[in-house]
């Protein structure tokens, strides 16, 4: 697999196209003024990896030319790709086609240079809307820098769609309380990020919680009281709490309006009509102050009028209402009470995935979109053979059950500790199979990404990230809830754990790790970044791994190995804060600096058995 995504049609062909000296890279002139955009990004293409400087002219093409151009035959999600040795000629339905008709042919310049084998590709997606969804709340906020290489990405890999997940990490204009001890996402960023990717054939797409998962918003003094459990602003923060919690009070009429009011703000910024109101995980819903309300018509008949009600207003306003699916599944009949213009997305994440939700959201009526995900969430590596699986077998049931899009996720729990370049292979696993059905093996498949992405000749990069995976065995879940509890819970969840089974994982770690190192030499000077941080990440892994296994021997405050491993974690954190300062700015690291230090006070015996630190509670 040389090409990602694998193309539906493609016919080799004798000889090669050699540029010469006076071919020049020629746009029809039918072709848009953003198509230059696409020319660029070829001539670019030849000279990083052919080492050719090709002209950019607008006109008729000659013989030994390479034509972008428009086809009104071909349908418009369609290109033609012909390279013939007297030239090459890109043909495409529609603009966007075109641009994704580029990606391809730089692609093929990556992988051959100035020799381009004679062939022909006729090409288009299975699927319509091929999205990619990031976590920009739950501690991580990238820079705008990063997120622009990230558009350049699913440009690349023919993504189309894109979702950044905002609860508090926006700056609206009146929840300074809520966003104060942050760094949030401003109007101006948004706007030029959306310039960005709509140039790149990229939608951006609002996505903000408005019912559940508002935990920053709610425990503000100036907005618990729209909040569904009382005394929301006095419960101090935990990562354990904050995932779960908190809920919009259904029951009161000014929390309608406060979320509509924060929609908006926020959706005027973006030029898609589409809006994601998110609506998932509503814990709390009928617990607290809505509970006479809910013993009376139920919490189902609350989440329905409360969802109804934010897809109403934003269909009144021109807008398609999107949510997530998975209390609605528990109910699909009600989905009938929703304006016909909202989708579902519909998610699950397991790497075997059923069906049942897919199809039960299908029979209902509404539109969906399945979404599968790069399976990073609360892991120093993500699990990619999960990723890959997941998203197989999700893409599979989307077309089964004629959803009309593949939303990939990419969540951060507990701090957003799985740096977002190590989700990259997830991300394109989602990209390949959206586009194109045919089963690729997993091992094809990350030869491909680690050529593509990484420029790694050895083709082996990615499948020694996959083998550092699954080693997490006192992963970052089980750290997070033992700092952050008493004793008797403590006790709980190292007995939920295979701690015998350490030193086994960290030598499987340390040959992933070698592994890893090993595709060095085959990647070019200058692009080998990655392999500090997959370093880093491995180290980290051992290191928690063996902080499990000094716990699990029970040792008296302060004792045997405590003080070291102490040291150990303030030296590795160190070294993990410089690789989040590549993409992220500061965000939510206070908080895992905090959490740190308590870990290294426990080790070092200081307050072992309780922690009483600003932010964490015992």
């Amino acid at each position: 697999m040389d090409l990602l995504p694998k193309p539906k049609q493609r016919t080799r062909q004798d000889g090669s196209f050699v540029p010469g000296l006076g071919c020049q890279i020629m746009l029809a002139p039918e072709t848009a003024p953003g198509a230059r955009l696409y020319a660029e990004m070829l001539r670019r293409a030849f000279a990083d990896h052919a080492g050719l400087e090709l002209d950019l002219n607008r006109g008729a093409a000659r013989t030994g030319d390479i034509a972008l151009t428009l086809d009104p035959a071909l349908a418009a999600d369609h290109y033609r790709l012909t390279v013939a040795p007297a030239g090459i000629t890109l043909a495409a339905g529609g603009d966007e086609a075109l641009c994704n008709g580029v990606q391809t042919l730089c692609q093929l310049v990556q992988n051959h240079g100035a020799a381009l084998p004679a062939q022909q590709i006729l090409d288009w997606p299975d699927m319509a809307n091929r999205g990619y969804y990031f976590d920009c709340s739950r501690g991580r906020v990238t820079t705008l820098a990063y997120l622009k290489t990230v558009a350049d990405r699913l440009c690349r890999y023919k993504v189309n769609q894109w979702q950044l997940y905002i609860e508090h990490t926006y700056l609206f204009r009146d929840l300074s309380e809520a966003w104060r001890d942050d760094t949030p996402l401003t109007a101006a960023e948004i706007l030029e990020l959306d310039e960005y990717c709509a140039a790149r054939h990229i939608e951006l797409v609002p996505s903000l919680a408005s019912f559940g998962h508002m935990y920053k918003i709610l425990s503000t003094k100036t907005c618990c009281d729209l909040c569904e459990l009382e005394d929301s602003e006095k419960i101090p923060f935990t990562y354990t709490y904050a995932g779960w919690h908190h809920t919009l009070n259904a029951a009161n009429p000014d929390s309608l309006d406060f979320v509509i009011r924060l929609i908006d703000e926020y959706r005027s910024l973006f030029r898609t009509n589409k809006f994601n109101i998110c609506d998932d995980e509503t814990f709390d819903l009928g617990k607290g102050r809505s509970r006479d309300l809910a013993e009376k018509e139920g919490v189902q008949a609350l989440y329905v009028r409360h969802v109804k009600a934010l897809c109403e207003h934003i269909v009144a306003g021109g807008g398609i209402p999107q949510f997530w699916g998975d209390i609605m599944w528990r109910f699909p009949e009600s989905c009938r009470e929703l304006p016909p213009e909202t989708i579902c997305l519909n998610w699950g994440y397991l790497p075997d995935q059923r069906e049942n939700e897919i199809r039960d959201i299908a029979a209902s009526g509404i539109t969906q979109y399945a979404c599968p995900g790069c399976c990073g969430w609360n892991c120093w590596m993500p699990l990619l053979d999960y990723a890959y699986r997941n998203n197989r077998v999700m893409c599979h049931h989307a077309r089964k059950y004629g959803a009309v899009g593949l939303l990939n996720t990419d969540w951060g729990d507990y701090g957003h500790i799985n740096d977002p370049r190590l989700t990259i292979p997830g991300l394109l696993y989602g990209a390949a199979f959206a586009w194109n059905a045919d089963p690729v093996p997993f091992e094809e498949i990350n030869e491909a990404v680690s050529r593509l992405e990484w420029n790694d000749a050895t083709g082996t990069l990615v499948g020694a990230m996959a083998a550092l995976a699954h080693h997490e065995v006192f992963d970052w879940q089980h750290a997070v809830n033992w700092i952050e509890s008493d004793d008797a819970r403590r006790a709980e969840l190292l007995a939920e754990l295979d701690l015998t089974a350490v030193a086994g994982a960290n030598a499987a770690v340390a040959e992933a790790r070698a592994a890893a190192l090993a595709a060095g030499p085959g990647m070019p000077v200058g692009q080998r970044d990655i392999l500090q941080l997959i370093c880093v990440v491995a180290d980290g892994i051992t290191l928690w791994n063996d902080i499990g296994a000094y716990l699990g021997t029970a040792p008296a405050p302060g004792e045997g190995e405590g003080p070291a491993l102490a040291a150990r974690l303030e030296h590795w954190f160190y070294r993990y804060r410089r690789e989040w300062d590549k993409t992220s700015r500061q965000s939510g690291m206070p908080n895992l600096i905090r959490l740190m230090n308590a870990w290294a006070d426990c080790l070092r015996g200081r307050a072992y058995g309780t922690v009483h630190v600003p932010g964490l509670r015992s």
